[in-house]
């Protein structure tokens, strides 16, 4: 008796809440996670081997980073590093950059849905959730984009998936000190992956930590718990603000959430690329609708309302582990798609809808499935039409995925690096900006040439420009180069 009293002593048994299952992977469950991890990896794969070339405005940023990385250790812009490596490794290993970036972005893109496996095979209590969760994830329009447009920003949601989980441990099981401090680890991964990733991660933390430690029978470990995350969180972003500034540029905007919500990535930019530490800011932010990528607003209030509805279940049932995170899921979801948030800011933070919805939709269609009222042929005919409408949006949105520069553009800008003189700066449109800086290794202005003035020739004594070759030349100028898309030429100096 008094054995048993000492084993319990400090968390008596009708009080200590459910462990779930064990995070390990079963024999029997390895094979279908393994499957549909390697169906990710092949589809991702299959995105960005529809084109030689990277895809979208930004691509060519990621390529010049990682030869930055090989070739001298660091950065050739400011920013949180940890995905730029990661890729530099298999750049690396596959002895190619641009197929060891798609090859590395394919791979974590992929690997993200093993620990949204976890987390909701916890959460929901079945395997068919986990599966569910991967799926969602997967075949994700928003993920999609996030992959081709913010490379760096979709290998992050690995990381915060595995806060997520561990957070959810932290507050579900007794492994206190190994949850602690793998949430924690991969907390401040998630801030050096991309600091959206980090908004989100710090916004999910909030409110379940609030939550849980009003929902939780030991609430008083959980809260010192959840001291010790927001110390390391606040630790972190105040060293990365005084010690490495440069390399967590955009930490500031993006948590001055109440004024602008989110800067993406190079708003406001210097006025030539190769000399600013930002990151990626080749001109405006992306014309795409986010809330139209996700399917129009009917898509974000279903999974809210679906959200609310599966929180008002778990309450009803006293279901407090399963209360918690779906409120918190529910919260993300009204605040990264919030209808007053401005357009260009909307489309970013609206990607990370992945995370909420494949959290929610895959508790809720799981709760079909269990033992119930609920018909065989019900539950069977829901998963199938949400997994249908989701692939089918991402498919959408995948053949639209590109490269913003042609095949003979291309050879266009590798056949004019030879015409460029040293110490030129480089005017072009902002959708091959970084291309010409990654193919040229010229200076290359952040700003139109219309705004083009006097004092450039006192920083530069030669001023280019390159533009469609059939298009109208913007100002008076002496050809150098003509290709078969583009054509190069230099400025005439008024007077």
């Amino acid at each position: 008796m008094a054995e048993g009293h000492k084993r319990g002593r400090g968390r008596p048994p009708s009080t200590r809440p459910a462990s779930g299952p064990p995070d390990k992977l079963a024999a029997r469950e390895l094979f279908p996670v393994l499957l549909v991890f390697l169906l990710g990896f092949g589809f991702f794969l299959w995105i960005f081997s529809r084109d030689a070339l990277i895809p979208m405005v930004d691509g060519p940023y990621y390529l010049i980073q990682v030869r930055s990385i090989l070739a001298t250790g660091g950065l050739a812009y400011g920013a949180p590093p940890l995905p730029f490596y990661l890729l530099s490794a298999f750049a690396f290993l596959l002895g190619d950059i641009t197929l060891g970036v798609k090859v590395g972005v394919s791979f974590f893109c992929a690997l993200s849905a093993i620990p949204a496996y976890l987390l909701m095979r916890r959460v929901g209590k079945s395997r068919s959730a986990g599966i569910l969760a991967m799926l969602l994830v997967i075949f994700s329009a928003p993920y999609v984009r996030m992959l081709a447009d913010f490379m760096k920003n979709a290998v992050g949601v690995f990381f915060l998936f595995m806060f997520i989980y561990y957070l959810h441990e932290l507050a579900s099981s007794w492994h206190r000190r190994r949850s602690l401090a793998l949430a924690s680890l991969f907390l401040v991964l998630t801030g050096m992956s991309h600091s959206l990733d980090l908004f989100a991660a710090i916004l999910f933390f909030a409110v379940y930590a609030v939550l849980s430690s009003a929902l939780n029978a030991d609430r008083r470990r959980f809260m010192g718990a959840a001291c010790v995350l927001a110390l390391v969180v606040s630790a972190f972003m105040l060293v990365s603000a005084v010690f490495f500034s440069a390399m967590f540029s955009d930490f500031g905007p993006a948590f001055s959430l109440i004024q602008r919500i989110f800067q993406p990535d190079g708003a406001g930019g210097a006025a030539v690329s190769g000399s600013s530490g930002l990151g990626p800011q080749a001109g405006a932010p992306p014309l795409s609708d986010g809330i139209g990528i996700i399917g129009g607003w009917a898509v974000v209030m279903l999974v809210f309302m679906a959200g609310a509805f599966l929180s008002y279940r778990a309450w009803k049932e006293g279901k407090r582990e399963q209360l918690s995170f779906l409120l918190a899921a529910t919260a993300m979801v009204l605040v990264i798609c919030f209808p007053l948030i401005p357009g260009e800011w909307l489309f970013r933070t609206s990607l990370m809808f992945v995370v909420p919805a494949s959290m929610i939709l895959s508790y809720g269609i799981s709760r079909l499935w269990a033992p119930g009222d609920t018909p065989k042929a019900v539950a069977i005919a829901v998963s199938a039409a949400c997994l249908l409408a989701s692939a089918g949006q991402c498919l959408r949105v995948a053949m639209d995925i590109g490269p913003t520069i042609s095949d003979e553009g291309y050879l266009d800008l590798v056949g004019m690096k030879g015409s460029i003189p040293p110490g030129s700066i480089v005017f072009t449109e902002h959708s091959i900006v970084y291309w010409v800086r990654y193919v040229d290794g010229a200076d290359v202005a952040g700003i139109p040439i219309q705004e083009l003035s006097p004092e450039t020739w006192e920083s530069y004594p030669h001023v280019l420009f390159i533009f469609p070759k059939d298009g109208i030349p913007p100002v008076a100028h002496e050809p150098l180069f003509v290709g078969k898309d583009l054509l190069l030429a230099e400025v005439r100096q008024a007077g």
